[in-house]
């Protein structure tokens, strides 16, 4: 067909081969909270994910009933959905999920782009941990935070319950772990002087 833009993506899959892999995808985002995958397949499954989130937060029979269809596991998945999840982002009004380029998973094979897909604000918040080790680095460097630092503290910690105090503790802890380094280094400095 010439022209008009795809409502979705086929990922190259029959329409219940699609469907199989999106509900497992999704799946294991709520299992382990982030996920590594193609680019095409991450983007598919971000738009599952946003929606059952959504019927978290509706919390209604029909919605538990529509969860129960998408999850491939749904007793152990359902709880988690309409508590944990549904709490976490009880406030945000969306944007539930993140979608991070990496480099290409198998490397001597087909060079795919791959993805990380993450849910925010949880416990594996990839850019919460991010902005917190540049945090670490700034306030170290004579020049203090900058603009855009800023910027990205505000909206890691914005929807987050105790954001900013979760924040600086785990400054502090990147702060523990870039001490125990430097420590190490100069041990092996005075242990091997021209191994350094």
């Amino acid at each position: 067909m010439a022209g008009g833009a795809l409502k979705y993506r086929h990922l190259s899959r029959s329409s219940s081969h699609r469907q199989a892999l999106l509900r497992n995808l999704v799946t294991s985002l709520f299992t382990h909270e982030s996920i590594k995958t193609t680019w095409p397949k991450a983007k598919e499954a971000q738009r599952l994910a946003e929606k059952l989130i959504t019927l978290g937060k509706k919390n209604t029979s029909a919605t538990r009933q529509r969860a129960q269809q998408i999850f491939y596991y749904p007793l152990t998945h359902l709880n988690n959905l309409f508590t944990t999840i549904r709490a976490r982002y009880l406030h945000r009004p969306g944007g539930y999920t993140r979608v991070l380029r990496i480099e290409p998973l198998n490397k001597h094979h087909d060079q795919a782009p791959s993805a990380i897909l993450e849910l925010v604000d949880g416990p594996k918040d990839m850019r919460f941990h991010m902005t917190a080790k540049t945090l670490v680095r700034e306030r170290a460097s004579e020049e203090g935070v900058r603009e855009l630092t800023a910027k990205n503290v505000h909206k890691v910690t914005r929807y987050r319950d105790n954001g900013m105090e979760e924040l600086e503790k785990e400054v502090r802890r990147m702060e523990k772990i870039a001490g125990d380094e430097e420590a190490r280094e100069v041990s092996l400095h005075f242990r091997f002087p021209s191994a350094v």
